[in-house]
């Protein structure tokens, strides 16, 4: 089994990649604390999660200050890539949660799925046998996050930035 993670008090999440528009290879990554992890997925889970989080985000009519976003630490060095995305929401805490399960051969396709505002969803728990990631993100972090997030999947694409497409407002 491969190695399970909980940052419950991340320094930086950002999304990143690795390689020319094209070939890219698309990461997640959490440090804490001088610990870096780092999670291989594929662009369109990191479109998903960003829309997800912006879409919390307006349920909870947060319209606070962004976190500043960085860049990913290199070498990237990926701990297992990532099949299933879920989220779980604390509102009294204000505090998004980001789990990521390690790919296994029973993962057809990716999800993006949310638990119910106040309660955690854990998909599968029983039946898992990869890593899981647990990331608790403040709002301000995961606003910024999914605004970095939505830029970067546009950005290797040739109607993208360069051409004033932006990414919707969250």
């Amino acid at each position: 089994m491969s190695d399970d993670f909980d940052l419950r008090n991340p320094d930086t999440f950002v999304a990143g990649t690795v390689g020319p528009p094209g070939q890219r290879i698309f990461f997640l990554q959490a440090t804490e604390a001088g610990h870096v992890v780092s999670l291989k997925l594929e662009k369109g889970q990191v479109w998903a999660l960003a829309n997800l989080l912006s879409e919390l985000l307006e349920g909870e009519s947060y319209e606070g200050p962004a976190a500043a976003f960085g860049e990913l630490v290199e070498p990237v060095t990926a701990a297992w890539t990532v099949g299933r995305l879920a989220t779980g929401m604390d509102t009294e805490g204000k505090v998004i949660v980001v789990i990521a399960d390690e790919i296994d051969d029973d993962d057809d396709d990716s999800e993006a799925e949310s638990g119910a505002a106040g309660e955690m969803s854990d998909p599968d728990d029983d039946e898992r046998t990869g890593g899981r990631a647990r990331i608790h993100l403040d709002y301000p972090a995961a606003l910024g996050f999914a605004q970095q997030a939505l830029l970067l999947v546009e950005e290797g694409r040739d109607f993208g930035m360069r051409n004033g497409h932006r990414p919707p407002k969250t």
